[in-house]
């Protein structure tokens, strides 16, 4: 058996087209990964693999929002219910002109793990899936799971009331959590109140309710 005979499945890949790049929160015109890159240039980077690549798990691309106006009126969530549309564009293969991506991609995408306000807790998060629901229409049974990037914030995000509540609601829907912290840059203090809030999202829960966390980010250790 040679390596092109294995099954690939990427299990985490940002994606983005440049009609968009605006409504990226890292997003600067001298980023080096600042421009478009969307299923057309992941392809060509994958093309020695091409024969073998099953498809890919989409993880949410960091967009801009405002937690207090997704609240008020859900106006702070524009941007990453954008990129949900995007993603339906995608895996029902009617791609807008210039978006990297063509009707026959449209198989390629396995699984799709959109942004959530965890943050916002029980109610403005169950407020968001379902507006989440209605825009990605045929498409929202690829979602498997949800993240909030808590790499650049504050100590004790994690484990704020609604934040873990949030989390132990995810769990009893069956999805996971997609936990991106950075060790590297960010210390040992992340580490450990990613433990903590672990263990506060699985206390006194049913095995069958547990949220599942994913550990997917920079755990590099120098």
């Amino acid at each position: 058996m040679t390596t092109t005979d294995v099954p690939i499945i990427d299990s985490h890949i940002h994606l983005y087209p440049s009609s968009e790049l605006s409504t990226l929160a890292w997003h600067t015109p001298s980023n080096p990964i600042g421009t478009q890159h969307s299923l057309h240039e992941y392809l060509a980077a994958t093309s020695s693999s091409k024969s073998s690549l099953e498809g890919f798990i989409f993880v949410e691309t960091d967009r801009k929002h405002d937690l207090e106006a997704g609240i008020a009126d859900g106006s702070g969530w524009e941007y990453p219910l954008m990129e949900v549309d995007w993603l339906r564009r995608i895996v029902l293969g009617t791609p807008r002109p210039g978006e990297g991506h063509s009707a026959e991609h449209k198989d390629l995408v396995l699984a799709i793990v959109p942004w959530a306000p965890l943050p916002s807790g029980v109610v403005a998060l169950e407020r968001y899936v379902e507006m989440v629901r209605k825009r990605a229409g045929e498409s929202w049974g690829k979602i498997r799971g949800w993240r909030y990037l808590v790499q650049d914030k504050e100590k004790g995000t994690m484990l704020e009331d609604g934040f873990v509540q949030g989390l132990r609601w995810l769990g009893k829907k069956g999805w996971a959590f997609d936990v991106g912290v950075d060790h590297h840059r960010g210390g040992d203090w992340q580490l450990d109140e990613m433990l903590e809030m672990v263990k506060r999202a699985h206390d006194g829960v049913a095995e069958a309710d547990k949220v599942t966390f994913i550990l997917g980010k920079d755990f590099g250790f120098l």
